[in-house]
C-alpha cells in the first residue's frame, strides 16, 4: 500500500518538475489498507468463528494513511498520519488462541508452543517531498521525508507452553510482556512521556524506452522512533491450574506474577520496498510488480485501459489473493480491492482515493 502513495506522488512531482512555473495543486491522498491471514478482519477482536491460518507463519499487517498539502514544481509539503500494525506469528500459537476464543478443550493431550510478536503506532506530522529530474528521457528521483509528534506506541511479545492434559489439566509456562503509551500507573503522576520520530523514504522512476518504465520505492529507507518514560508491563505464568471457570476461561490461580515499569525505547519503523514493471501500449497500461513488507512478499499485477470517460484498472495479486478494480479521471482516483464478498467477511482490503486542485 506504501508503494502506491510513493509512486503516485512520485509520478505527479515528476511531472510538476519538468514543467517552469506550474500552477500551484492542493491534493488528499487516502490510502487504507488490511491483510489477516487467519481471519476476516471484522472479526480480529471476536471470538473467530471464521478460522483458516496458513501452515507456519502467520502475519496480521495494517497500513492506513492520509495525507493532504499543496505542491508545486517538483515542491510538495503536506501534514501526513499513519497509523499501522504488525502481527507474526504461527500456526500453533493461532490454534491456541482459537481453542480458547472458542472454548475448546483438544481431543487429547497437547501442548501449545506460543509465539508472537505485535507491534502498532501511529502518529502525525509534517512530510516533505523534492522530485529531481535525472535526465531528459523522464528519470526522477523522489525523496521525501517526515517528522512526527507524540507518535502513539503498543508492543507486545509471547513466548513459552501451554500443556493439557485430560481432564481439565492445564499447565503453563510462559512470558508475556506488553508497551503501550496509553498506559498509565499510580507512580507515574509525575513523570512526563516524551516521544518523536523521523523518516526518510525514496523512490525511483526509470523509463527503460518508450513503452517500459521501472519503478523502485523504499519506503522509511532510514527511520528513528523514541519513547521516554514509557509504560511496560511483564507478566509471568508458571503454572499448573486443574479447573476452568463457568465461561470456559482457565483459572490460573496467584502463579501469575506481574512487573510494572518505565523505559526509555528508541526504534526503527522498518522499511518496505517495492518493485514494479509497466507497459503501455495504446491506451492500455499493464504493471506487474512485487511489495516487501516485514518480510512478506506480495506479487500483483494490474491492467489498466484509458478511454475517453477515464481509466478503468483491474488488478490481481496473489499473497493475499485480492481482486481490484479502479477508475481515474482527471484530479480524482479511486481503487478498492478485497479478496472476499460481502467485505464484511474478507480478511484482506484496500482502498486508495486522491484527490487533486489546481488552483
Amino acid at each position: 500500500m506504501q508503494r502506491l502513495v510513493l509512486i503516485n506522488l512520485l509520478t505527479c512531482c515528476s511531472a510538476l518538475a519538468q514543467q517552469p512555473a506550474t500552477a500551484w495543486q492542493a491534493y488528499a491522498d487516502v490510502q487504507l489498507w488490511a491483510a489477516y491471514d487467519a481471519t476476516p478482519i471484522r472479526q480480529f477482536d471476536g471470538t473467530w468463528d471464521t478460522y483458516a491460518p496458513r501452515a507456519g507463519r502467520n502475519v496480521f499487517l495494517q497500513r492506513h494513511r492520509a495525507e493532504v498539502g499543496v505542491e508545486k514544481d517538483g515542491w510538495r509539503v503536506g501534514l501526513e498520519y499513519r497509523l499501522e500494525g504488525t502481527l507474526v506469528t504461527d500456526r500453533e500459537t493461532l490454534d491456541f488462541y482459537h481453542a480458547y476464543q472458542q472454548r475448546l478443550r483438544p481431543d487429547g493431550a497437547r501442548t501449545y508452543t506460543l509465539d508472537a510478536q505485535f507491534k502498532t503506532w501511529s502518529a502525525a506530522g509534517l512530510r516533505v517531498a523534492r522530485t529531481f529530474a535525472l535526465n531528459e528521457s523522464g528519470a526522477a528521483l523522489m525523496v521525501s521525508g517526515a517528522l512526527y509528534a507524540h507518535p502513539s506506541n503498543r508492543e507486545s511479545e509471547i513466548n513459552g507452553n501451554i500443556n493439557y492434559q485430560p481432564v481439565d489439566e492445564y499447565g503453563g509456562n510462559a512470558r508475556y510482556r506488553e508497551s503501550d503509551t496509553r498506559y498509565r500507573y499510580p507512580f507515574m503522576q509525575d513523570s512526563s512521556q516524551t516521544s518523536s520520530g523521523a523518516s526518510v523514504s525514496m523512490a525511483l522512476q526509470w523509463p527503460l524506452g518508450e513503452q517500459v518504465t521501472a519503478n523502485l520505492a523504499l519506503n522509511d529507507l532510514w527511520s528513528r522512533m523514541r519513547w521516554s518514560n514509557l509504560p511496560e508491563k511483564t507478566q509471568n505464568l508458571n503454572s499448573n491450574v486443574t479447573s476452568v471457570d463457568q465461561d470456559g476461561y482457565i483459572n490460573y490461580k496467584p502463579l501469575l506474577t506481574f512487573k510494572n515499569s518505565r523505559i526509555d525505547k528508541s526504534g526503527s519503523i522498518g522499511m518496505s520496498s517495492a518493485a514494479s514493471l509497466t507497459y503501455r501500449l495504446d491506451r492500455w497500461s499493464m504493471k506487474a510488480g512485487l511489495d516487501r513488507i516485514e518480510g512478506t512478499t506480495i506479487p500483483a499485477v494490474a491492467a489498466t485501459y484509458g478511454s475517453n470517460w477515464g481509466a478503468f484498472t483491474g488488478s490481481y495479486e496473489s499473497r493475499f489473493k485480492t481482486v481490484g478494480i479502479g477508475y481515474d479521471h482527471g484530479p480524482f482516483r479511486l481503487h478498492l480491492r478485497a479478496n472476499r464478498w460481502p467485505l464484511s467477511q474478507a480478511s484482506a482490503i484496500g482502498l486508495d482515493a486522491r484527490l487533486h486542485y489546481r488552483f
